[in-house]
């Protein structure tokens, strides 16, 4: 029984764990809420300068109205890497027919999971 029990709870940190991939995959296809359940409990989203806040159904709302709006074709990772403390970076850009945007995120490693700090989206002019 308490082999099953190890199991169990074995296979739900399992389950829980989100790799820099599912990051990546949930801001390429524009997934609001995988976005949010990625985001670190004290993690902030901010797009044009503005910081996204508000219940978690207001931000994924918010999220939503904004990949909506712009329309973007493709997110493109065009740099990233490590730097102190655990925290990966990815800088990237989101591509639409008419405009481009930054994208700025700044990744926790905690053993084999992923949480994200920060996510910045700006205009590029």
């Amino acid at each position: 029984m308490i082999k099953l029990a190890y199991l169990f709870t074995s296979f739900l940190f399992i389950i829980s764990t989100t790799s820099l991939e599912d990051i990546i995959n949930a801001l390429s296809i524009q997934n609001s809420e995988e976005i949010i359940n990625q985001l670190d409990k004290n993690g902030d989203i901010i797009i044009n300068d503005k910081k996204i806040s508000g219940s978690k159904s207001e931000v994924i709302r918010s999220l939503d109205q904004f990949f909506d709006k712009n329309n973007f074709n493709e997110l493109k990772i065009i740099h990233s890497g490590n730097s102190e403390n655990n925290i990966i970076y990815l800088l990237g850009e989101y591509i639409s027919n008419d405009d481009l945007y930054k994208v700025l995120a700044l990744i926790k490693k905690n053993s084999n999971n992923h949480t994200i700090q920060k996510l910045t989206i700006s205009k590029k002019e």
